[in-house]
């Protein structure tokens, strides 16, 4: 038997795009494999894939709403090393885009990228090739386009679900736990419907939602303090608002606070955090495609490394050899050429 396995993002976006994969691969028996087949989860962030994956080997890879970076490329050459196995790739993140040929020639993998969420992104190619998904999958695709900026125009979309895959994300952002993250997978893969009424009374959402709901509230308290603290100590560098959280916040849920403290200052903002491990990250948000333009220009002048995000939220790495006091130089060079 083939064996077959989803390496995605933690956030509600991967889950759910990981779930219509699971629906079509365990349920139908269409994708990628021509049978039912099960289907092994590995929730991964670009950071960490590497080792998520070394040391194994699977006939099919699907590798899901995760940036390309140094570390998922590392990654795939291990897994290259052992065995033989076809790649699809399905993300909507600019790095990926433009490292889809390597992909393809490295590897030759199937690479599907676009600018839609990578949901969304994972339903157009199934339906092109005749797949009708659920009631259930739909509905969470369309939310997660209303989240991610791209569906303001979908009237039917249900409030509740927009609140639970917001809450979905949060939650897995706050608990990182794998068997959390493949419960939800499960559970939206799941072909037996709800209606609204249903969903409104909760009788089909499991605990694990309601629980999802709490962690929601409370971190979004959390978040709202630390943000507000770290707004009033931001320094203005040229164009843009620097924000030192190094031993006042870890890593994980950098750019949800980055984005709160955009909000708060109304400019672009990078935010400085360090991880367990001592490697300092680099999180920029901004509303006019700075961040983009920004990391790109770090990146090419050798301060920062293993960039991804999008245009308006990027991370990467502070290069080994670069300081604190090089990238704010830099910043300041930088200015007149991001607005």
């Amino acid at each position: 038997m083939s064996s077959v396995v989803i390496v995605a993002d933690w956030d509600a976006d991967g889950v759910i795009a990981s779930a219509q994969l699971v629906y079509v691969q365990e349920r139908l028996g269409l994708f990628p494999v021509r049978s039912r087949v099960p289907v092994e989860l590995i929730p991964s962030g670009p950071r960490g894939f590497r080792e998520k994956v070394e040391g194994r080997c699977w006939d099919h890879v699907m590798v899901v709403d995760i940036p390309f970076t140094d570390d998922v490329s590392e990654g795939l050459s291990s897994v290259a090393r052992r065995c033989r196995f076809k790649l699809y790739y399905f993300d909507h993140h600019r790095s990926t885009m433009e490292s889809s040929n390597v992909i393809e020639r490295v590897y030759g993998g199937l690479v599907v990228t676009g600018n839609a969420p990578t949901s969304v992104l994972v339903r157009s190619f199934l339906e092109k090739h005749g797949v009708r998904l659920t009631p259930r999958l739909r509905m969470f695709v369309e939310a997660v386009s209303v989240i991610e900026g791209g569906g303001r125009g979908l009237l039917q979309v249900n409030e509740k679900i927009v609140r639970i895959v917001a809450a979905i994300s949060k939650h897995l952002n706050k608990t990182k736990d794998p068997g959390v993250w493949c419960k939800y997978v499960r559970w939206l893969s799941d072909p037996i419907p709800f209606d609204d009424i249903e969903l409104q009374l909760g009788r089909e959402i499991p605990e694990l939602i309601d629980e999802s709901l709490r962690v929601s509230r409370e971190a979004d308290e959390e978040l709202k303090e630390v943000a507000a603290s770290l707004a009033m100590s931001a320094r203005r560098v040229g164009y843009v608002r620097l924000v030192d959280a190094r031993g006042k916040w870890s890593s994980r849920g950098a750019s949800a606070l980055a984005s709160a403290i955009h909000k708060i200052v109304g400019e672009p903002v990078i935010l400085l955090v360090e991880r367990s491990d001592n490697v300092i990250l680099v999180v920029i948000r901004s509303s006019r495609g700075e961040a983009g333009r920004l990391i790109e220009a770090l990146h090419s002048l050798g301060l920062v490394e293993d960039k991804g995000g999008h245009e308006n939220i990027a991370v990467a790495r502070l290069s080994k050899n670069a300081s604190l006091g090089e990238l704010e130089k830099a910043l300041l060079r930088l200015s007149p050429y991001i607005r």
